[in-house]
Formats: structure tokens, C-alpha cells, sequence
């Protein structure tokens, strides 16, 4: 409001004893300012605008005489002298002179606070560097230097959504951040494109502006107050258009202005200003941050490298001065600071003994490591916590670690584990080395037995590997399928090898392992300790096929008196095994057991299906074309030609048996009552039941 106080003493002064009213404002909207006497207010008629070449301009009417005075931006100044002939163009020039001065005096005041308030916007770009707290600082400011406004929003173009989305509101309720808009829908979205800024100075102008708006928009546009007035800039980056601002109106009722439209263009530099400095600060943040994360981690990383040294150095010089399995696992046991004990799968041991022999065994373990695929794993048993960790070569599981818990592993923790496990795992690679070495000495020995030698220097080298002759002396081989890789052939071989060795602690014998077979000599004083052998090694078959689920064929020669038939008895002990491969079975057979099927054992499988072939493709025909007269013949020679028999197994009636037993003979061209006949016939049967 103008301050008039000098100008209402010159009035006083010039125009003595005349009622007048000082009326500012624009157009419609005029204001009385001051006034004297005592007449009503009088709200001037509509006057001209003057031009550039007029000061002011005059109208008559009623007996009051009205001075209009016109500045910038269509603002009046308007003062009514109730008296009609009143007139001195001199006193009117100076009035207005004076008006002049005051006006332009209370402009300067408002642009300097109005720069006051742009600097003030420039230097809190520097102020904070939170985004949101920047952007509602700019428009209050706005808001303070644009008086005609009484809300704000500043919406940013998400290129994902392809959206204007408000990121600041200020005198806004907080469901207007919802309040997304496409590009070219509404006003924001127009002048996004276009950028053109817009005002619009009633509702009727906005709802005009108001294109291709959706229908969620529209809903929420009708259930929310409307603006009655409002100002949109664009919002740009240099070229780059980011998004618009926009200042709203709603209760205040003084109009926008250019002028106005100017200083939120001016602001809007600001905000662009503000968005990208925080844009840069959370990029160069993230940067920082990803780099500092980056830097923890290769720190911890190098903790966990120079870990990984030391437990390997300290666990590895061990391993070279032989100090064996179990100082490995009492180091590892020290480093974690609970109790470690290890399975050893090839001999079976725990160490330390009987640690986890009574919680676990073999078998539970080898099930709870096939359950979790050979991977380490966490293991609750009985309100206790374990944690296993498999030693495997290949697809061989020769051990595991197993850890009583007594809290989390650490990372520090896990890397002591598994470099105690790679290190144990060279330590079973040793072991097999070693033995393999052995086993290479014993073997020498044993082909020098075959080979029928000097047999006395033989028997006293036997005393180097703990072999004493004693009256019976035969050979077993025990073969494991050749169906895996060869480091878990091995583990096998040597599993099994351990077990023999448990398993006849105080026997004379001679064992060695090659590939996938294990070789025995045992030597004894009477036969019934050939039985209680072979009892015992059916036994640790049983063992091994429930812990492998792989099935094994042993061969057993025959036990003689002299050395020398050491080889016949090794012959005959490959022959059963041989058997056994031919007939595609496992488990254990000693030489007498084969019988008459000896003098088929170096025959090729072939001829032997041949010549059954031979025979049996004659009881088939185009008519016949199954398989009853050859189950009834089989039948029939299996029940020693007993009819009543074979009619019962076949659940027929004995005419049936007779009339199918008459068809077979017509078919072979033979009678079930000649001898030589019925030989052909009894081999025939016999071996196809044997190697097929």
C-alpha cells in the first residue's frame, strides 16, 4: 500500500476545503486508499487508460469530478474532488508529478525485494543439498515475491513411465502427488511439449487447457478444490526439458501478471538448477559409495586371503612332516575354537576316537551327505547343531569334517574348514600313494608265487609281508563293478581292502589291490578256517552293498596242500569270477560250486546262445508263436520229468501236459525215453538257465 501522506497534505494544501477519495487498484478492482469529508465512497466509473503523450485523463460526472492517473502494468491511480468546477492544471500536473515519485519510489522497493528474494533463491542452491527441502524453499520464495499464488508443484518427466510426476508440492494436500500426467494432457503436459508457458485467469481457462486428461485425472481433478487461477513454465536442463512449475491460485483474488510469469521463469532456472545439483550429488554419492563398499569388501576379502594363507601354511607343514590326519584335525580344531572330529571313509576311523562314534556312523553319515549332494551342510540332531563338511576327490567321498557347533561360522570360520578339508584331501591322496606302493610290492611277490619260483626263498620272503605258510593255501578275488571314474574306483578298493584287513587281523594272508579288483592269499591250518573265512567275507560283502549300493562278485579257488598250486588255486578263483561276469551276477562262488559249467567257461557266450537257439527256435512257428512249449520243456527237465510236477508249477491239467510234452518231440524230432536224446536235451535246458 502506497504511503500518501505527503500527497494528502499538498490536496489539503491546493484544494482547500474540497471532499475528496483516493481510489488505486486495477480496472475493476480499485481500492479507496484516502479520503476526507464525509460523503460515502464513490467507486469511480471505468476510465481510460492514458496514453504515452497524457499524464492523466478527466471525467465529469454528478457533480464530482474524477483524475485518472495510469502506470505500469494498466495500474490506476484515481482521485474523485466532489466539486464539479474545480480545475488548475498546475496543481493537477504537480498532483500527478507527485503521484509519479511515489509510485515509482514504492515499485523500486517492491523490485529490490523481489531481487532480494532471487538472490536468496540463488544462495540456498547452495544451502542443503536435500532436494525436496531445496525445491519447497524456492517456492515459498516464489510464493512470497508472486503474491497472487497460494500453492505449488513441481513435477519431473519420468522417462520410464513417460509421466510428469510431482516431486515437490507446497500448499497442497498430500494426495496431489498422485496427480501424474501424460505429455499433452492437461496443462503441464503442453507445456512440457510446446514449451510455452501459460495463464490462465479463471477456471473456466483451465478447464478449456484441460485436452486429452484421463479419466483417473478427471476423477480427481472433480473431488478436489480447483485452482481459480494459475501460471505453468517449463522446467529445462540447457536443451533438455526436465519438467514444469506451475503456481496455483485459489483463494487470493489480486490477478497474475507477465511480470509474474517472468520472475517463476526466473525461478524455474532455480529449481532446474537445484534438481540437477542433487542429481549430481546422489550419482557422485552412489559413486562414492559404491567405491567404498568396493573398498570394504577387498578389504575383508584380503582378511579372508591372508586367513586362507596362514590356515593353509600352518595345516599344509604339517601334512609334509607327516604328523598324519590326526594332528590336522586337532590344529583345526584349536583355529575354531570348538570340537572338530573327521571320518575317515576309506579306513573307517574317527578322529579323535569315539568322538562322534557313538553319535554317528558310517553308514548315518554316508545317507545324511547323499541326502544333501555331497555338499556341506548344516545337520540338527538332538537339540545339537552340526555342520558337515564332505572331503570328495572326483565323485569319491573319502572323509568328512564334522563340526559340534557352539555358535554361527564366521566367514573366518568357513575358509579354516574348507582349506582343512583341501588339505586333508592331499593327505588321503598321500595315503593312497603310499599304499599303492605297497600293494605294487606285494603284487611282485604274489605273480613270483605263480610263477613257481625257488619256493623256499619265496617262503622266507613271505615273513617281509607277515605271511606264514600253513598247510591250506588258497586264492580269492573280489571284483567291483568298472562303472565310475577312477579315483572313486580307488577309494572303493581301498574301502574294501580296509575292512578285509579289520576283518582277519590274526590270519595268514597276502592282500594287494589293483584297479578295480582286490587279490587275497590266505593260508591255514585245517578247512573248517576256510568256512570261517568265507563266512566272514560274505559278511563284509553285506557291509560294503549297503554302504556302496554297489553289488560285488568274489571268486574262490580251491585250497591246496603245496605252493606250488597257489597258481591252479588263482586259475580257478578267475574262472568263477569269470562265471560270474558271464552270467551277469554278483555275490560269491567258490570253484566246486560251478560244476559241470567249468567246461563251458572259456566257450564264447555267443556259440553257447547259439546253440540253445538252436534248438528252441524250434518250438516256435509262425502258429506257435509263444512261449508255452518252451516254459513246459524247462519245466519238465528242471523237475526231473516229472509230469504230475510239471503239470502243477504250469497250473494245467496233466492231458494238456501229455498233449503239449507229444508236440514237443514231433517239433525236435526226439523221444523223452532215449537216452542220448533226453543228454541233448537236459544240456540244452541247463544251459540256458546258466548264461542267459
Amino acid at each position: 500500500m502506497l504511503n500518501l501522506t505527503s500527497i494528502e497534505k499538498f490536496i489539503e494544501k491546493k484544494f482547500k476545503n474540497t471532499p475528496y477519495q483516493v481510489w488505486l487498484g486495477k480496472h475493476s478492482m480499485m481500492e479507496l486508499c484516502s479520503f476526507s469529508g464525509h460523503q460515502p465512497a464513490v467507486y469511480p466509473p471505468p476510465l481510460p487508460l492514458n496514453d504515452k503523450d497524457t499524464n492523466y485523463t478527466f471525467l465529469q460526472q454528478n457533480n464530482i469530478t474524477y483524475m485518472g492517473m495510469t502506470f505500469e502494468d494498466s495500474f490506476q491511480v484515481i482521485v474523485c474532488f466532489f466539486d464539479r468546477n474545480i480545475f488548475n492544471e498546475f496543481e493537477f500536473d504537480h498532483l500527478y508529478l507527485l503521484f509519479s515519485v511515489l509510485y515509482y519510489k514504492e515499485i523500486s522497493k517492491s523490485k529490490n525485494k523481489e531481487l532480494e528474494k532471487v538472490i536468496e533463491g540463488i544462495r540456498i542452491l547452495n544451502s542443503s543439498l536435500d532436494l525436496n527441502e531445496l525445491l519447497k524453499k524456492i517456492f515459498q520464495i516464489a510464493l512470497n515475491v508472486i503474491p497472487s499464488g497460494d500453492a505449488g508443484v513441481f513435477r519431473i518427466f519420468d522417462s520410464e513411465t513417460n509421466l510428469l510426476v510431482p516431486l515437490t508440492t507446497v500448499g497442497l494436500p498430500e494426495e496431489y502427488i498422485q496427480y501424474k500426467t501424460r505429455i499433452g494432457e492437461s496443462t503441464s503436459g503442453q507445456v512440457f511439449i510446446d514449451g510455452i508457458p501459460r495463464i490462465h485467469h479463471s477456471k473456466q481457462e483451465i478447464l478449456m487447457d484441460r485436452i486429452n486428461i484421463s479419466k483417473e485425472n478427471w476423477s480427481f481433478v472433480k473431488n478436489g478444490d480447483m485452482a481459480r487461477a494459475m501460471i505453468t513454465v517449463p522446467v529445462s536442463l540447457g536443451d533438455t526439458r526436465i519438467g514444469t512449475m506451475t503456481i496455483l491460485q485459489f483463494s487470493k483474488k489480486k490477478k497474475f501478471t507477465e511480470r509474474d510469469l517472468d520472475l517463476l521463469q526466473g525461478f524455474s532456472h532455480q529449481v532446474a538448477i537445484a534438481y540437477n545439483n542433487a542429481k549430481l550429488y546422489k550419482e557422485a554419492h552412489t559413486r562414492l559409495n559404491k567405491v567404498t563398499q568396493l573398498s570394504n569388501e577387498l578389504e575383508e576379502k584380503n582378511k579372508l586371503l591372508q586367513q586362507r594363507i596362514n590356515v593353509h601354511d600352518t595345516l599344509t607343514q604339517l601334512s609334509l612332516n607327516n604328523k598324519g590326519i590326526k594332528a590336522i584335525i586337532y590344529e583345526t580344531n584349536r583355529m575354531l575354537g570348538m570340537p572338530v572330529g573327521y571320518v575317515d571313509f576309506l579306513d573307517g576311523e574317527f578322529y579323535p576316537r569315539n568322538q562322534n562314534q557313538k553319535k554317528f556312523s558310517i553308514d548315518h553319515i554316508s545317507n545324511l551327505i547323499s541326502i544333501h549332494k555331497n555338499s556341506p551342510a548344516y545337520i540338527e540332531m538332538n537339540n545339537q547343531d552340526y555342520y558337515f563338511y564332505p572331503i570328495i576327490v572326483g565323485t569319491a567321498l573319502l572323509g568328512c569334517i564334522i563340526i559340534t557347533l557352539s555358535h554361527p561360522l564366521s566367514s573366518m570360520d568357513t575358509i579354516t574348514i574348507e582349506q582343512s578339508g583341501s588339505v586333508l584331501a592331499l593327505e588321503l591322496a598321500k595315503k593312497i600313494s603310499m599304499t599303492e606302493i605297497h600293494y605294487k610290492k606285494v603284487q611282485e611277490y604274489f605273480n613270483q608265487l605263480l610263477e613257481n619260483h625257488d619256493h623256499k626263498t619265496l617262503i622266507a620272503k613271505g615273513h617281509k609281508f607277515n605271511l606264514e605258510f600253513s598247510t591250506y593255501t588258497f586264492v580269492v578275488l573280489c571284483e567291483i563293478p568298472d562303472l565310475f571314474e577312477p579315483f572313486e574306483i580307488e577309494a572303493r578298493i581301498q574301502r574294501l581292502l580296509s575292512k578285509i584287513k579289520k576283518g582277519f587281523p590274526k590270519i595268514n594272508k597276502l592282500i594287494f589291490g589293483f584297479h578295480n579288483k582286490v587279490t587275497l592269499l590266505f593260508s591255514v591250518p585245517n578247512t573248517k578256517d576256510v568256512n570261517r573265512i568265507i563266512h566272514h567275507i560274505k559278511m563284509i560283502i553285506e557291509d560294503e552293498e549297503r554302504y556302496d549300493k554297489n553289488d560285488i562278485r568274489i571268486g574262490l579257488g580251491t585250497p591246496y596242500k603245496e605252493i606250488k598250486n597257489i597258481v591252479k588255486s588263482y586259475n580257478e578263483a578267475n574262472k568263477s569270477l569269470a562265471f560270474l561276469i558271464n552270467r551277469n551276477k554278483f555275490g560269491l562262488i567258490r570253484y566246486e560250486e560251478i560244476g559241470v559249467n567249468r567246461f563251458f567257461l572259456n566257450q564264447p557266450i555267443q556259440e553257447i546262445e547259439e546253440f540253445t537257439e538252436e534248438i528252441f527256435s524250434q518250438l516256435r512257428s509262425e502258429k506257435l508263436q509263444n512261449k508255452d512249449l518252451e516254459k513246459t520243456l524247462m519245466i519238465y527237465i528242471s523237475s526231473n520229468k516229472s509230469a504230475t510236477e510239471t503239470a502243477k508249477t504250469l497250473h494245467i491239467h496233466i492231458n494238456t501236459l501229455y498233449q503239449r510234452l507229444r508236440k514237443i518231440e514231433e517239433l525236435l524230432n526226439i523221444s523223452f525215453n532215449n537216452a542220448e536224446d533226453m543228454l541233448k536235451i537236459q544240456l540244452t535246458c541247463h544251459l540256458r538257465e546258466t548264461f542267459e
